[in-house]
């Protein structure tokens, strides 16, 4: 379990850090790699709001509605998440 998004499972089941998590999105492609960068900053945004860490989860979801492609779901699920967190972009 080691191609991408496998890494952002073992996010989730606590065998990995989010630090992990972004350096695993690096790829040779840049579309590829701003795609998996979008989904890195989400899902460790994702994290941090389950564990209460909302300033943390805001600042993460404002990198991911920033910088995902729009054609992917990712930037209007954080966009989603900011305003119910009541974050300004």
């Amino acid at each position: 379990m080691t191609k991408w998004p496998a890494p952002v499972v073992r996010l989730f089941l606590g065998q990995t850090t989010p630090a992990a998590v972004l350096a695993a999105a690096n790829d040779p492609d840049g579309s590829t790699k701003k795609e998996q960068v979008c989904e890195a900053n989400f899902y460790t945004g994702e994290l941090a709001l389950q564990r209460g860490a909302k300033e943390e989860a805001a600042r993460l979801f404002r990198l991911a509605a920033a910088d995902c492609p729009h054609d992917i779901v990712e930037g209007p699920a954080a966009y989603a998440e900011l305003m119910a967190l009541g974050a300004s972009l």
